[in-house]
Parts: structure tokens; sequence; C-alpha cells
């Protein structure tokens, strides 16, 4: 007839030092993090491609990981940016830029800055910046987008640096302010109060 012997239960020692050299090495990354120096990665931003069409900032911000395209972390502000093909509307090409990067359209009743071939929304339900410039001689039907996102007080001086970029001049104070502290129109869209004029130099 045949036997079956049971194997010998292990010692509770060994499940012991089993379960504590197991936490010991899974609790080691977290224990040596504080004192492991951080190696702060820092690049140039520029705006549209790497390759091709870009505008350099003079500006160094962290890369983005988080970003679906070319992107900055900029303390709280995620900047980021691409070419697109530009279609007949530049303000429609610039609202679908920003529902594809901020993942949510802005208002259909937010009010588009302008100022010859460079556009501006402002989006407060997604704390988001959107500002375009359709591209000219060998640029020809490429539309640079770059979107900002986060908080209004550090959002306004990046988006006045790209559009002095986009255009040669300072954003106005009064959209400035309505980047920093929004006011919202009747419809939910936030309303730049003027339409600005272009004057000739």
């Amino acid at each position: 007839m045949t036997q079956y012997r049971l194997q010998p239960t292990a010692d509770r020692r060994w499940w012991l030092t089993l379960f504590g050299v197991t936490a010991v090495v899974l609790a080691l990354p977290a224990l040596l993090l504080p004192v492991v120096p951080v190696r702060t990665v820092s690049d140039r931003v520029v705006l549209g491609s790497q390759e091709g069409w870009n505008i350099p900032l003079d500006m160094s911000c962290r890369p983005s990981t988080d970003a679906l395209m070319e992107g900055w972390r900029c303390g709280d502000v995620l900047a980021q940016t691409m070419n697109v093909e530009g279609g007949t509307d530049p303000e429609r090409t610039l609202r679908r830029m920003m529902r594809a990067m901020a993942f949510v359209p802005p208002p259909a009743d937010a009010e588009i800055l302008r100022e010859g071939p460079a556009r501006m929304i402002i989006d407060d339900s997604t704390r988001s910046v959107g500002m375009s410039l359709e591209g000219s001689g060998e640029n020809e039907g490429l539309t640079m987008v770059v979107v900002l996102t986060g908080p209004g007080g550090q959002v306004a001086p990046m988006a006045d640096t790209v559009w002095q970029e986009y255009t040669g001049r300072e954003l106005p104070e009064i959209v400035r302010e309505a980047i920093q502290a929004p006011s919202y129109g009747g419809g939910g869209g936030l309303r730049i109060p003027f339409e600005p004029q272009v004057v000739p130099a």
C-alpha cells in the first residue's frame, strides 16, 4: 500500500526572516530617496516643434512627462506646444487645438484676442490660455499653438512672453489682469473686456 508523507512544516523563524528581508528590499528605495541627490533637468523652452518651425524662448523649464505633445513644466504651469496644419479659420484651429491639449473645449462664448496673425483665448474653466500664430513665408499653412495651464498669477507672465514673441508687443495690462483674476461673462465664458486695435508702427 502506498504511503503519503506530508512535508515538514517550515519553522516560524524562516517565515519571519523571509518577510523581514522582503520588507527591507521593498522599503530600501523609499529609505534612500531623502539622501540621494536629485538631479534637476531643465531645457530651453522652444515653441512649435524641435525640427522645423520653432521659436525659442529665453527661459528654461523642466521637460514635461505628462504632456502628450511637446511640453514643459515651469513651476505650476504646464506649457504644451505643437505645429499643426492651419485651416482656413485660425480661430477654429485654436479652439480645436485647445480642446486637444486640455481635453475640454473652451467655452463657445469665450472671446478671442486678435492681433495680426496671432490669436488668444482665455479659458478659466480649465485655467488655460491658448495662443496661436499663423505661419507665413516658408511656414505658410502651418499654425503654431501654445496652451499654458496653471494658476493665473504664474500663467500671465509666461503668456506675455509668448505674446511678445508672436506679435512683438506686450500683452495689454487689462488682458494680463483678466488672466490673473478672471471675470466671468453671463454664459460662463471669460470675457476679454476690449477688442484691441492694431496700430501701424
